[in-house]
């Protein structure tokens, strides 16, 4: 057997945090408000025995307050797809390891639910050992919650969006499929703190998915209880983690305390976490500046500015592994054809994008995998070329691809005949902003008609989900470090992949790289698929890679956010020297 045990030492040495991104899908206006984590403040010394030590007692009343730009989805670890609720559950559930970051800004995996782990000669069969702990209740966490939880997001009845990420193991694509009942799932708690995950083959990344929500626990008996109620208020929620969710009132806030429970609960100092939900960034701002937030992200150039000028605020900024795009309705008669998408997907300067509508915070995306996603030691963009930049090249005028494409679809050419609606993710002035700049560059570009439909954002995961579309906009956040976590969503029968598109190679690619174990074939793997994906097929149109952008007062202490996996980790954070 290879041995994964992770000594607790780990813990220790990994408090140091900076920050970056969240998982999933993504609003795609105003990308730097949910991600991001200002540098770390704590005023600590070090102890004889190198414990770390704070040099002032802790304010007496220990509570953080930040913005959440928008309601989160079920607080369900097998239906929510977003990033706001991964936030939530990151913090009210303990999975087999937790995401922190060391104090070389790298991820690092820790051990949590699990004690320590193994995995066979040929890394086939994986086993981990639960340690003591419990749910709020105080009932015992067991192997069988873990089974239970992987299991439920399997189940095709279910419907998980997240499904795919779990195909690595044994029999999963087939059980999602239908093809095969649950109990033929390569997982199985051997006994009350034993559980065993069998892979379909050998998977690079397969550790690196441990600290994502599809592979928590779940509790069976609440679930059945609970039925179609489970994460849509506190009461039908329950937490293993450091906090728990206390109060949601919707569309308001959502507050958690500490878990009194949890196995680690000496290290939480932080009695409460309060995020508030505020769609406007004016407001927010606003909020932050009064002291009414203790961590916000901040864009506008005249925020920014402001905040910078305070001595009584940090602030940080730093690629993320995330990126905006727009992608297309493939089933819609005008985006069946390849060389309108292109000419869409050229349309838009992105140089002038990055500035007008991100305040200049990122870089111009003409790739979909992000400058910081590895494979092995090597960074995926210093070896691969953007495959967009070589479009752009052969195609200087893409009024000319739409032409063309209208001309293949046998539709009137004159592209002043073509009216197209773009779904819109907010009703609030930033998004109008989003949108009518899209609008005049698409009309500009392609001297057709834009029109933009606004809707809320859980309706326009609803619509996107139905194929309800034409043409949208979104980000994506890488949920673990390797450049799969941008590319299995375009497989064929993804629920994340709702473009109507399919490529029988581009599939064939993504499994070679899921089943290889050599980092230069998974590159080669990776290289001609983000080809197909962009260049050949014009699937999405990547916009931006994007970067965060965070202000939090001084006072905040230890919180840390991990390049990869979900927002903000506040297991160890406090306050000291509040006003």
């Amino acid at each position: 057997m290879k041995k994964r045990k992770l000594l607790a030492i780990i813990l220790a040495i990994s408090l140091l945090a900076v920050a970056l991104v969240g998982c999933g899908g993504e609003k795609p206006e105003e990308p730097t408000d949910n991600q991001g984590e200002a540098e770390d403040n704590a005023e600590q010394k070090e102890t004889e025995d190198g414990e770390e030590a704070q040099d002032t007692e802790l304010d007496d009343e220990q509570y953080v307050t930040l913005r959440m730009p928008v309601e989160p989805q079920a607080i369900d670890p097998s239906k929510s797809s977003d990033l706001y609720s991964s936030d939530i559950l990151n913090e009210i559930t303990e999975g087999l390891v937790r995401l922190e970051r060391d104090e070389d800004g790298g991820d690092v995996i820790v051990p949590a639910g699990a004690e320590d782990w193994e995995a066979s000669d040929d890394e086939l069969v994986w086993t981990f050992n639960l340690r003591d702990y419990e749910w709020e209740d105080g009932e015992p966490v067991t192997a069988h919650d873990f089974e239970y939880g992987i299991k439920r997001t399997i189940d095709p009845e279910v419907a998980s969006q997240y499904a795919f990420l779990l195909y690595p193991i044994k029999n999963a694509e087939a059980c999602n499929a239908g093809e095969k009942e649950l109990d033929e799932l390569g997982v199985k708690a051997l006994d009350e703190k034993t559980l065993e995950v069998t892979l379909e083959g050998p998977c690079a990344y397969f550790e690196k998915l441990l600290a994502f929500k599809t592979m928590y626990p779940q509790r069976e008996d609440l679930v059945e209880q609970w039925g179609d109620k489970a994460g849509s208020e506190a009461e039908y929620t329950i937490s293993c983690g450091p906090f728990k969710l206390d109060n949601w009132t919707h569309k308001s806030e959502l507050i958690l305390v500490k878990n009194d429970n949890y196995w680690d609960v000496d290290k939480v100092k932080l009695d409460k976490i309060v995020y508030k939900i505020v769609e406007d960034p004016n407001t927010a701002y606003n909020m932050l500046s009064n002291g009414e937030l203790d961590i916000c992200g901040v864009s506008k150039p005249e925020w920014l500015e402001k905040f910078k000028q305070r001595d009584d605020m940090t602030y940080a900024s730093e690629f993320e592994p995330s990126v905006a795009y727009q992608f297309f309705n493939q089933e819609v008669e005008l985006f069946s054809n390849t060389n309108v998408r292109k000419a869409f997907t050229l349309a838009v300067d992105k140089e002038e994008l990055v500035e007008v509508l991100y305040y200049g915070i990122g870089e111009p995306a003409d790739g979909w995998i992000p400058p910081v996603m590895k494979v092995g030691d090597t960074t995926f963009r210093d070896a691969v070329d953007e495959p967009l930049k070589k479009l752009a090249e052969e195609n200087p005028d893409p009024k000319e691809l739409l032409i063309k494409g209208l001309k293949e679809l046998g539709m009137d050419p004159d592209p002043s005949k073509v009216t197209v609606t773009m779904l819109e993710a907010g009703t609030d002035a930033e998004n109008r902003r989003f949108a009518e700049y899209y609008q005049q560059a698409y009309e500009t570009a392609l001297g057709i008609n834009v029109e933009a439909e606004y809707v809320d954002w859980p309706v326009f995961l609803d619509r996107v989900q139905d194929m309800d579309y034409e043409l949208a906009g979104m980000g994506w956040a890488g949920d673990y470090d390797d450049p799969m976590t941008f590319m299995d969503m375009w497989i064929t029968g993804s629920e994340m992949s709702n473009t109507g598109w399919s490529n029988e190679e581009f599939d064939e690619l993504i499994k070679k790289a899921q089943e290889s174990l050599d980092d230069e074939e998974r590159l080669e793997c990776f290289k001609r698929a983000e080809e197909i994906l962009l260049y050949e097929d014009a699937v999405i149109s990547p916009t931006i890679y994007r970067k965060s952008s965070r202000f939090q007062y001084g006072y905040v202490k230890d919180t840390m956010k991990p390049l990869f996996g979900s927002g903000i980790e506040f297991k160890y954070g406090y306050t000291q020297g509040r006003n």
